[in-house]
């Protein structure tokens, strides 16, 4: 198959027929995320993987305990194995204070001999953080929460699937000490996922998270003196971080690396049933229909496009509705991908940004791909990797504004281009969301090729 270049009334020239195989994080800029993670999402083919369910209680918080091995607990540390952690603070008898004897769990099985502990002095195993530690007078015991001590939080920022680590997350705790005092603490995750909260006020505390569109909020309870670990569980983005709605293609599918993450997202259907055919008259009634829909756009918080023959005349025939409609989504936060054909929505929406938007005749090809962005680089380890395109004629550019960032450039020439840039991101309004191009494809790349996988992955949690 091949592709045909259609005239776009002097805007852009475009192809179709068969598609080519085409900041170190702060807070992110996705606005609209409700933490809470609610799991309505309107109606749509609700997709979880590629299977189509409700997942209304099946994975409410997002988690797989099968899958991690982690039930949903921290791990509180010496002298409490198995606790709860919002219910049990880690210490089981915090003073010693069970004269009777009568606690089992406080360090005398039977329960029936005063005599053994006549003071209630005997913390019992699993409780030695209670007892005296032989130190000078005021010298605060570790674990519970007596006194205005502190501990530290030691976690992994992660997705659905507790397997991807997402680097670059917020983390952070707003809460009150001992005499009232408000206290915020604050980590930035690194390449590895990996953060620290130090002094945190001991008690229950609640976690948040945010990176870019994809939020997360839990509950933990902070033993003074000791270090709580998070390792997955609720320590992970859950399934519904973000609402998010991907607008299929016909040789492209961000939904399969959706599913690998485990989130949750909503099919619209964005090939050409329904519509005026194939080629460069192909329209897709159901993308139109979304896109003009401001209340329904307005919804999510992250919309994916795959590359699609459709994209050129559904701008043609509504391209000032859809344009508005774009503009006015990134403004209150929510963030755009598109890859290959996707890139009339961002074209025309935002002139200026991604230059160009030929087409190259060299399909089936392999370039190797300088990542110049360092924290992409740092989170795969390596500066070089090969992108593979696959059928041709492919989109390609003929540069980038001034404005536009970009995270992986060709290091060689692409055939039929005059641009090198592969994959780049722009945010045309300050505190708005983001917007984010690629010209390959995003399920085209072998499965041997792991680099690939992971900055796809990367690329989802960017929005």
């Amino acid at each position: 198959m091949r592709r045909n270049v259609a005239a776009l009334g002097g805007v852009m020239a475009f192809l179709v027929l068969a598609c080519g195989g085409s900041v170190k994080g702060g807070d992110g800029s996705g606005g609209g995320l409700d933490l809470a993670g609610s799991g309505d999402l309107s109606g749509q083919d609700v997709r979880y993987g590629t299977d189509a369910r409700d997942g209304s209680a099946e994975d409410a918080a997002g988690q797989d305990p099968a899958a991690t091995g982690d039930e949903g607990t921290v791990e509180p540390g010496p002298g409490d194995p198995g606790g709860d952690p919002v219910a049990d603070p880690g210490v089981s008898d915090t003073a010693g204070t069970d004269p009777a004897g009568t606690d089992p769990a406080a360090g005398d099985p039977a329960g029936s001999d005063p005599a053994k502990d006549p003071a209630g002095t005997d913390p019992g195993p699993g409780d030695e953080a209670a007892a005296d530690d032989g130190g000078p007078a005021g010298d605060a015991p570790a674990g519970g929460c007596e006194g205005c001590g502190t501990g530290t939080v030691k976690g992994k920022t992660c997705a659905p699937n507790a397997k991807m680590a997402v680097p670059y997350v917020k983390v952070w705790i707003d809460t009150v000490d001992c005499e009232g005092n408000a206290v915020h603490v604050q980590d930035f995750s690194d390449e590895k996922g990996e953060y620290v909260l130090e002094n945190v006020p001991c008690g229950l505390q609640t976690i948040k998270m945010q990176k870019g569109s994809f939020g997360n909020v839990f509950s933990r309870f902070v033993d003074q003196g000791m270090t709580t670990f998070v390792s997955s569980g609720e320590g992970c983005f859950p399934s519904t971080a973000a609402k998010i709605a991907v607008v299929t293609g016909d040789w492209d599918a961000i939904e399969h690396t959706l599913a690998k993450l485990k989130l949750k997202y909503d099919l619209i259907w964005g090939t050409t049933p329904g519509g005026t055919g194939d080629g460069p008259n192909a329209t897709s009634p159901e993308t139109i229909k979304f896109l003009t829909d401001s209340a329904k756009l307005m919804s999510y918080d992250v919309v994916y496009i795959n590359c699609s023959d459709t994209g050129v005349m559904n701008m043609q025939d509504s391209g000032a509705e859809i344009s508005a409609n774009l503009k006015a989504f990134i403004a209150k936060g929510g963030s755009l991908y598109a890859s290959d054909y996707g890139l009339p929505y961002i074209q025309q929406t935002w002139p200026g940004y991604v230059l160009g938007g030929a087409w190259s005749c060299g399909g089936w090809s392999k370039y190797p791909g300088a990542v110049v962005d360092l924290d992409l680089a740092g989170y795969i380890g390596k500066t070089t990797v090969n992108i593979e395109y696959g059928l041709g004629p492919l989109t390609c550019v003929d540069g980038v504004g001034p404005d536009t960032h970009v995270f992986i450039d060709s290091s060689k020439a692409i055939s039929g281009c005059s641009g090198t840039e592969m994959m780049m991101s722009f945010q045309p309004e300050p505190g708005g969301g983001k917007v984010i191009y690629t010209t390959f494809h995003n399920d085209e790349q072998p499965a041997t090729q792991t680099d690939m996988q992971t900055i796809l992955e990367y690329t989802v949690f960017l929005m």
